[in-house]
């Protein structure tokens, strides 16, 4: 797609319009040029669609669904076997309900996932072309045209990562689109790029998908959207070569799980009768000390892959 008609394209639509930081609060980027070669190996791909693993997905529920068999069989067998019940003797109605509520728990279960597996060849779709992008449901997908991605109004970066654990156990990808009136709404997908895991479990052509999403993003026509370097970290993309880098994002993991020593040694080491208050002070502090040595390895390990990224094309190549 050339200039010309990306510039018209953005003109046509309704822009958010951007807070300005105070100058103390700019963050200033640091600014990568986007390889001719893997822009022009873009645009010859064409539309991209995600290619839904539905025998993975199958074998994931089946799984589910025998293990939750197992048990049901165990524990009926179980109970058939017991030859002494005299422990029992005056609370049969408990056992009874408690046995009748288990075994209802594990036949909604296995029904549910049963349905699911029912639902698994009407699939989830992904399409990535140079117009936009569509997810979800393919009886009624969402929807998101680039041109209508923008700034976002709060804070230093548009593109971002981030993990609520109250949502979902996987890191999200956020950005903004322009709604009516002004207004923004955010975009949130998970990295895996799968809304619905019982019924699509993964896209396999993931990453091919996930570096197509992030480089149409990274060249948007101006203003140029801000990325924060963890983006590509959790991607386990170059953001200068755009060729796979798994080993920040692994070693990002270890990290992690080496800033919980500290707070596991308060736990375990706390000497006995000391009021627990000081033991949530001092969890606290070993979190954020913990937290604290992650960031200094990261930054030591991978200097280049800190602060806020914008990218630009190469001269001469096709955005």
């Amino acid at each position: 797609m050339g200039r010309k008609h990306r510039k018209s394209q953005s003109a046509a639509t309704p822009v958010a319009r951007e807070a300005t930081p105070p100058a103390s609060q700019v963050v200033v980027p640091r600014v990568l040029t986007v390889p001719a070669h893997v822009l022009e190996a873009l645009a010859r791909s064409g539309p991209m669609d995600g290619v839904p693993d539905l025998r993975g997905t199958r074998l994931f529920l089946g799984g589910f669904v025998a293990f939750f068999a197992l048990i049901a069989v165990g524990l009926a067998t179980a109970a058939v076997l017991q030859d002494d019940w005299s422990n029992a003797r005056g609370n049969e109605a408990i056992l009874v309900l408690l046995g009748l509520a288990l075994f209802g728990l594990l036949g909604g279960g296995i029904w549910y996932l049963l349905r699911q597996l029912a639902r698994v060849r009407e699939g989830m779709m992904l399409r990535i072309d140079a117009q936009g992008m569509r997810w979800g449901d393919p009886a009624s997908p969402q929807a998101v045209a680039w041109r209508e991605v923008c700034r976002a109004r709060l804070g230093f970066h548009d593109v971002k990562t981030e993990f609520v654990s109250s949502e979902a156990i996987v890191k999200r990808l956020v950005f903004q689109q322009a709604a009516k009136g002004g207004e923004s709404r955010e975009i949130r997908l998970p990295l895996a790029l799968t809304i619905d895991t019982g019924r699509v479990l993964r896209f396999r052509n993931r990453a091919a998908l996930l570096r197509a999403l992030l480089l149409h993003l990274a060249t948007q026509p101006r203003p140029r959207l801000r990325f924060d370097a963890e983006v590509f970290i959790d991607a386990g993309i170059d953001p200068q070569t755009w060729e796979p880098m798994l080993a920040p994002r692994r070693w990002m993991w270890l990290s992690s799980l080496g800033g919980l020593v500290p707070v596991l040694a308060v736990i375990f080491l706390w000497p006995p009768g000391e009021h627990m208050w000081w033991m949530v002070v001092a969890i606290v502090l070993a979190m954020v000390a913990g937290a604290g040595a992650m960031g200094w390895f990261m930054h030591q390990r991978y200097p280049g892959l800190q602060g806020v990224f914008e990218f630009e094309t190469a001269p001469g190549a096709t955005p």
